[in-house]
């Protein structure tokens, strides 16, 4: 919509029923805390076995493991998994 100029108000003026609010800033002093990681490599040389189907893949997903990369040296491929350690 359009508004004429002359309606709107200027940067000078303070617009009516609209009150400046102060928002305090709050620092605290926070430790960073060392994430550790664990790694696992599934190997799987594709002439004695097939890929993992979404069945196993599941299951490293359901405890925690992450693919992050795959590296294919035919006939071997790698999947490289991550999770956060635990304790």
């Amino acid at each position: 919509m359009f508004v004429p100029a002359t309606s709107r108000p200027r940067m000078t003026e303070k617009p009516e029923g609209r009150g400046l609010s102060y928002v305090p800033m709050v620092y605290e002093k926070v430790e960073p805390v060392a994430i550790r990681w664990e790694y696992h490599v599934l190997t799987i040389n594709t002439r004695e076995q097939g890929l993992p189907d979404t069945v196993q893949m599941n299951e490293l997903g359901g405890k925690g493991w992450i693919l992050t990369q795959t590296v294919d040296a035919s006939p071997t491929i790698y999947f490289y998994f991550v999770r956060q350690a635990e304790g």
